[in-house]
């Protein structure tokens, strides 16, 4: 199976060399906890390879000042990275069609980040009492992007929110339930501990599920807590 590097070596060794080329991975995990921190790394590895990248930033993160502190390469970094920037589910939609075009006509993509695919669709779900029908939209983004991993082998990492699980507090269950989970072979949770941050592979398809590690975040990306 094909690689590429998360832009970190520790998390390079756990995924047991990287995140795979032919599908979904999905980072989960509450607010402020590094998940778009992982996005950046990994970014910044592809396009410093020579690769362009996909970012759709759904919630105004993105602060080209995070991405100069982890490369001093950063203008070379940021002509690579094509971001995208949708305020409304059904602008998140349309990019998405225009992201199905584009990759099929350009053989230049390394990457695909939607950080996070949660957002906005939590969002609809509030205003909008036709659930099946954006629902059936996020499906069908999932699925374009399915199809972008298994035929172009461009790798996607997305990014999802939690809420709690009332059944049992100690845990947190991700925002779209199964119509995510399944659509992703690989999960990864984030937890927050008070002086550092915890990583654990919740399903992957050639690694144990289970595995943990603790991290940090520092201003050149993170770092391995041992």
């Amino acid at each position: 199976m094909l690689k590429i590097s998360s832009g970190v070596d520790f998390l390079d060794e756990f995924l047991g060399g990287g995140y795979d080329t032919d599908v979904i991975t999905t980072v989960y995990g509450p607010s402020g906890v590094g998940k778009t921190n992982l996005c950046l790394l990994c970014a910044v590895h592809v396009a410093l390879s020579g690769k362009k990248v996909m970012f759709m930033d759904t919630e105004g993160g993105i602060a080209v000042e995070r991405i100069k502190q982890i490369t001093p390469r950063y203008e070379e970094v940021l002509e690579r990275v094509l971001f995208f920037n949708p305020v409304t589910f059904v602008e998140q939609k349309e990019l998405f069609e225009q992201i199905r075009e584009m990759v099929y006509e350009n053989e230049s993509f390394g990457l695909i980040v939607v950080d996070s695919i949660s957002m906005l669709y939590r969002l609809e779900l509030g205003k909008n009492e036709e659930v099946y029908e954006v629902n059936s939209s996020l499906g069908r983004q999932m699925a374009y992007l399915v199809e972008i991993a298994r035929k172009k082998k461009i790798p996607v990492l997305i990014t999802n929110q939690v809420y709690a699980d009332f059944d049992n507090k100690d845990k947190v269950k991700m925002v779209g339930g199964d119509l995510l989970k399944y659509g992703s072979k690989c999960l990864i949770e984030l937890v927050k501990f008070a002086n550092c941050r915890g990583l654990v592979l919740r399903k992957h398809r050639s690694m144990p599920e289970g595995l943990e590690l603790k991290f940090k975040i520092v201003e050149r990306g993170v770092e391995v807590v041992r």
